[in-house]
């Protein structure tokens, strides 16, 4: 029977297929414990049943040598490198891993790493009401509340900035196997890579698939485009926040402030309640802390006393001294001063 490599198209088709049978058994387990242990528990266990849901799958068919319903639905086989045989149990057993447990690990570890690293003490006190002692999110909350505490301040920003990194390149590894897969036609699947696992079919009567070949080509080569261009855009933006940190803890550095209480008509700031730092003017003719409302800008989409709200807010702070630095950032809900632009001008 003579075999060729799985077309681009046989892959997707069979990823489809076993997503949705996946979906189905996750559904059907979500289902069956949510009645029998309730919607409190379903919450807690909801990751680690999707997680048994998908080890039951690939470990009763890809696990034990057999076909995926999504293989047996399009007629392709795996194969090991040499492609003569099946791959063999420790192969597959990486692959199951790979393709189930280590996704599951990766987010349980960054999740608690960064509500570590961000809450502190608040978060941890939220996390530990109603966790399992026994969890393996609980053991790794101890060892991440264990290594935290080592750190000093400094340490814990570097590291909350490298979790952040870390989240935003494992989204564009995924983004770039993707496009691999669709210039090369082989390994669908991150994990099928790793493996060094690869399908091939049955040769039939209409087995020339070039036409579909070279749009699939085509679509990874625009991916890589994409995926180029997203890479540009966010070194740019993180050049910029880097720029805007530095330029502002310079203003911080050269143009102190000093307090100087007035008796009861002193300056107050209607955020913090205290006495203006960096007094800081909206559109609206409010002055604020300039952290203050940076600070509610990027979680807000309206001023707080006169609720004058827009998708952009133009901040600028006022400097009373012989030489006038405005500072104006476009400050959008959830973003950190990345438009921070400095002005420099004589009075």
């Amino acid at each position: 029977m003579p075999l060729a490599p799985a077309t681009r198209a046989q892959l997707i088709r069979c990823s489809q297929k076993d997503d949705y049978y996946r979906s189905s058994l996750r559904n059907s387990a979500n289902d069956a414990f949510q009645t029998l242990a309730g919607s409190r528990r379903w919450l807690e266990w909801r990751k680690e049943i999707e997680l048994l849901s998908d080890l039951a799958y690939f470990g009763l068919t890809t696990f034990l040598g057999y076909q995926t319903l999504g293989e047996e639905y399009v007629n392709i086989v795996q194969v090991d490198p040499t492609k003569r045989q099946i791959p063999s149990p420790a192969r597959r057993g990486v692959f199951v891993l790979c393709h189930a447990f280590v996704p599951y690990l990766l987010d349980k570890l960054l999740v608690c790493l960064e509500n570590e690293l961000e809450g502190g003490q608040e978060s941890r006190g939220r996390q530990q009401v109603g966790s399992v002692p026994w969890s393996l999110e609980a053991w790794l909350r101890r060892w991440v509340q264990k290594a935290a505490a080592l750190c000093s301040e400094p340490q814990r920003r570097a590291c909350l900035n490298a979790v952040f990194v870390l989240q935003q390149s494992l989204t564009l590894l995924y983004r770039l196997h993707s496009a691999l897969f669709y210039v090369t036609g082989s390994f669908h699947h991150l994990s099928k890579r790793l493996a060094d696992i690869s399908y091939m079919r049955v040769v039939g009567l209409n087995s020339n698939d070039s036409t579909i070949g070279s749009s699939y080509r085509l679509l990874g080569v625009m991916s890589l485009l994409q995926l180029l261009i997203t890479v540009c855009l966010q070194l740019n933006n993180f050049r910029q926040r880097q720029r805007a940190r530095q330029e502002w803890s310079l203003h911080r550095k050269l143009s102190p402030q000093h307090r100087q209480s007035s008796g009861p008509r002193a300056a107050l700031c209607i955020l913090c309640l205290e006495e203006r730092r960096h007094s800081t003017s909206t559109p609206c003719g409010h002055l604020f802390c300039w952290e203050c409302i940076t600070e509610w800008c990027n979680t807000k989409v309206s001023v707080h006393q006169c609720y004058w709200t827009n998708s952009s807010a133009s901040v600028i702070s006022v400097i009373k001294s012989c030489r006038v630095t405005c500072f104006q950032v476009s400050c959008f809900k959830g973003t950190d001063m990345s438009g921070l632009t400095a002005l420099n001008f004589s009075i």
